[in-house]
């Protein structure tokens, strides 16, 4: 008697299933197919297969999956044989299979169609599997939305439709996230950000998408028709999020987005790179929060990239130079110090600080240089010092992210050893440190600082909001008053002058020095000496001056005069 099992049915049952089914339906038809090999064998009407699953495969949040297969139109009794299998997440599998009509299954006949509904269920978990395997590759396990690879999928789609061009990529990032983690904690922090999504994609229309990248990050591509009404649905977001005794919390949910306008012949890698600039330039800006991209915007990326790539060969190759400004006494206009500023020859051509300064800053390259430039500094009054000048006291710019180093004022003095330099030489100048979030790290530093004798300074005071604080908690021996308080003197501004004559007569009565820079008028400086601001820094006495220029101004008798 031949097996059923190794009959010329089932082993044709067993072949429809080579091919992976993308979805139900699909699995349906080849179930159908299947059964057709084996129903006359066991005397097969009909089978039904009903899951249902917590998070179906096919539905992120939930929904049942079922469907019916019916192999012929002969009938089937309605007396099915009931089976039933537990899913790996705790789902539920329910297999009814009916005997054709007019016939009772022996219990030999049970046996097969037992084998034959749990071969049934074998099948369907592996195409859920399989499913499952598919989905996690374009789908966000967390949010139910697109991840990348679904965003790039859908995007390649719409290019290779000629449809891309039709839509707007946007980068978005929820402003103030981590406040709703720290609120209400990680757990209900991803209920937000699920729900945030849900909405977002309910709010979407037909060939748009909503795809998270990480975190707090997505990306959606909007019709360009629909983008600004969609900025206005980001910009007035809401989530409710269910607590603890029926109790409901609202957040707001605005976002920060750049905004890029695709082009005919645009790929979803210019897209990607286009959004990603016009959010950068978006996070920085303090009065919008949205930016669309511009082309000079590409370029200015360009450039940072350049520097950054170059930066360390220009250290190498010595390509950077120092200037020294020198700062005067404003009551016989004689030298008194000088300001070290850094400038960048590359093949020949001067590159202006702000071109590379602001891009050293953001990536904390700038410490490098600025330990480059203190040993040229020391170094060069090594020389004055040897050849018999005297020198006078060198400020130095450092940046406020050498303050995250703690062994910054070791380091600083291992330099100033170095050389033999006596420390009243060396003055650091930190940039207005009012937004400095470890103030004990920076008065720590100071009072190093001047227990060892060197001097330190706050560069730019005035420009940020917790100016006084400085004067009161912290112990530095020089307040460079910014630029911009002597924009308006000529004008005789009476608030610029009322201000200014305070912050003086503050900083001295401290027994701190303070001085005042970008002076460019003799009116400038008479005002000045009204208020006993007793030294400045400007063009109306020098401009940056190179090394062989500065050191003419060391030798000769270092008095300026000041035309009125």
């Amino acid at each position: 008697m031949e097996c059923t099992l190794c009959s010329e049915g089932f082993q044709k049952f067993f072949n429809t299933f080579q091919k992976d089914a993308a979805s139900f339906e699909e699995l349906a038809s080849q179930v159908q197919v299947a059964l057709s090999y084996v129903a006359d064998e066991i005397h097969l009407g009909k089978v039904t297969t009903k899951l249902k699953a917590p998070a179906s495969v096919y539905e992120p949040y939930g929904k049942e999956d079922e469907f019916t297969v019916i192999c012929w139109e002969q009938g089937f009794e309605e007396q099915p044989q009931k089976e039933f299998f537990l899913t790996g997440e705790n789902g539920e599998v329910t297999i009814l299979l009916y005997p054709q009509v007019g016939y009772s299954w022996t219990e030999k006949d049970r046996a097969a169609i037992h084998f034959l509904a749990q071969n049934l269920f074998m099948i369907l978990g592996r195409s859920r599997l399989m499913s499952l395997m598919k989905r996690a590759m374009v789908v966000d396990s967390m949010t139910g939305v697109p991840n990348t690879e679904g965003l790039m999928q859908f995007g390649g789609m719409q290019y290779a439709k000629g449809k891309l061009a039709q839509l707007n990529g946007l980068f978005i990032n929820v402003k103030n996230f981590k406040y709703i983690n720290q609120t209400v904690g990680a757990r209900k922090g991803d209920e937000t950000l699920r729900r945030y999504c849900r909405k977002i994609c309910d709010f979407l229309g037909e060939n748009e998408i909503f795809a998270r990248l990480g975190g707090d990050n997505f990306v959606a591509l909007v019709k360009k028709e629909h983008t600004e009404l969609f900025l206005e649905f980001l910009s007035e977001m809401q989530i409710e999020i269910p607590m603890e005794e029926n109790k409901q919390l609202r957040f707001r949910m605005p976002a920060k987005a750049g905004i890029y306008p695709i082009q005919e012949g645009d790929t979803m890698s210019q897209v990607m790179n286009g959004t990603s600039i016009a959010f950068a330039i978006a996070k920085k800006s303090v009065n919008h929060d949205y930016i669309w991209f511009r082309p000079q915007m590409l370029e200015q990326t360009m450039h940072d990239k350049e520097v950054s790539a170059v930066f360390k060969q220009a250290i190498e190759n010595q390509e950077f130079i120092v200037y020294y400004q020198p700062k005067v006494t404003l009551a016989d206009n004689r030298l008194c110090g000088c300001e070290a500023l850094v400038r960048w020859i590359r093949k020949g051509q001067l590159i202006p600080p702000m071109e590379f300064i602001p891009v050293l800053e953001r990536e904390g390259t700038v410490c490098a240089l600025d330990f480059y430039v203190l040993e040229r500094v020391c170094q060069d009054i090594r020389k004055w010092l040897e050849s018999g000048m005297e020198p006078v006291c060198v400020s130095v710019n450092f940046s406020k992210i050498h303050l995250h180093n703690q062994k910054l004022a070791d380091d600083i003095l291992s330099v100033i050893d170095k050389y033999q330099i006596e420390p009243r030489f060396i003055e650091v100048e930190l940039t207005e440190m009012s937004g400095y979030e470890d103030f004990e790290a920076l008065a720590a530093f100071v009072t190093c600082m001047k227990a060892h004798g060197v001097n330190t300074s706050i560069d730019d005071f005035g420009t940020g909001y917790s100016s006084l604080n400085l004067l009161k908690d912290l112990n530095v021996d020089v307040i460079k008053l910014d630029r911009s308080f002597l924009n308006h003197i000529e004008q005789h501004s009476k608030t610029d002058e009322i201000v200014i004559k305070n912050i003086v007569n503050m900083v001295n009565e401290l027994n701190m020095k303070v001085i005042a820079e970008g002076v460019e008028t003799a009116e400038q400086v008479e005002f000045l000496k009204d208020v006993n601001c007793r030294m400045a820094q400007g063009f109306l006495f020098d401009k940056p001056l190179s090394l062989s220029d500065f050191e003419q101004r060391l030798s000769s008798h270092r008095v300026y005069q000041v035309i009125k």
